[in-house]
């Protein structure tokens, strides 16, 4: 993907630079100064089984595959803009990261990018249906590992169950595990993976719990644990921090966001999301962030995820209309 990208920036007459490591890379392109960024990812998440359709597959005005809406529909709007803005001598930038599902290393990197810096914003061509996202909550991944000993099943008592104690530590938490009536406002809390036990005839040394944490602007990854602690005590356990992303917001009043809303019209929602995307590695960098992009979110990662094309083509026209304006304003 990687490869394809740059050579299709090279056609289009642009020069591609890479930040990140071989394992994380991320593109940026510019074109003039002060120009809008477009950011997009090229990575997806597995693929997963039950498909009905196969990658790739046309049906009528919708393509299905795993990625299509998450998110080469909104990476292929940005290339197909940048021909057009290119050729009229717009300014304007690109981004491409290939790890924003699991570390986003690249899209860190690609911030300490002049592109980035001195964008009067950064539009990130996530699908939201062509709503406004303006903030999202702050990510946090942890796990929780219980330590026994191990035995023979037939003899438990010379043992020390891990898996036991995790259970008695999760069930503290329910809580917590409560699905949040307002998602992109409370706390929500699950338990993701389990992993304990060699074989079925031993008593388990060892239990590890994976947590996904997000969390509202008001919290931090010290309020959480501190909520934490105080339903499963202080001891018994460990805990070792994996990933952190804090909240991150755009003043829904600013003239990058306004003119936005301008050119899509009002159907267009501001709002907020309770997932993260790559606009929270930017917000040192610029602090005008905002995702809008062709596609529903709530296609993504699921089964016989697909892109309707004439989003794409929408996409593309907003994309065009707004890097123009932004230079006029």
């Amino acid at each position: 993907m990687v490869e394809y990208v740059s050579d299709k920036l090279k056609r289009i007459g642009l020069k591609p630079k890479y930040y990140g490591d071989k394992k994380h890379p991320a593109i940026v392109t510019q074109h003039g100064e002060g120009g809008v960024a477009l950011s997009g990812h090229l990575d997806t998440v597995p693929h997963g089984t039950g498909w009905k359709y196969d990658e790739g597959q046309s049906v009528g005005n919708k393509i299905y595959g795993r990625g299509t809406c998450d998110m080469k529909g909104g990476c292929t709007a940005m290339l197909l803009a940048a021909e057009e803005l290119y050729a009229a001598n717009v300014p304007f930038s690109l981004c491409f990261s290939t790890d924003e599902e699991t570390t986003m290393i690249g899209a860190g990197a690609a911030a300490k990018s002049r592109a980035i810096r001195d964008a009067p914003a950064v539009l990130v061509t996530e699908p939201t249906d062509f709503d406004i996202v303006v903030k999202e909550k702050g990510l946090l991944h942890f796990n929780i590992v219980t330590r026994g000993v191990a035995a023979h099943a037939s003899l438990p008592n010379l043992g020390d169950n891990a898996i036991a104690k995790m259970v008695r530590l999760l069930a503290k938490t329910e809580d917590l595990q409560r699905i949040p009536k307002n998602p992109t406002n409370e706390m929500s809390f699950c338990v993701d993976t389990i992993k304990g036990g060699t074989r079925i005839n031993v008593i388990p040394d060892e239990c590890v719990a994976e947590i996904d944490v997000r969390y509202p602007p008001d919290m931090n990854t010290q309020k959480v644990l501190a909520q934490l602690r105080k339903r499963i005590g202080k001891k018994g356990y460990d805990i070792n921090l994996l990933h952190e992303l804090d909240p991150v917001g755009t003043d829904p009043k600013s003239k990058a966001v306004t003119t936005l809303k301008e050119l899509i019209g009002p159907s267009a929602k501001v709002t907020s999301v309770p997932y993260a995307t790559e606009m929270v590695m930017f917000k040192d960098a610029n602090k005008t962030l905002m995702v809008c992009g062709p596609g529903e979110s709530h296609v993504c990662h699921c089964n016989d995820e697909y892109i309707d094309v004439r989003e794409i083509v929408k996409a593309v026209h907003l994309y065009i209309e707004y890097c123009s304006r932004m230079v006029e304003e």
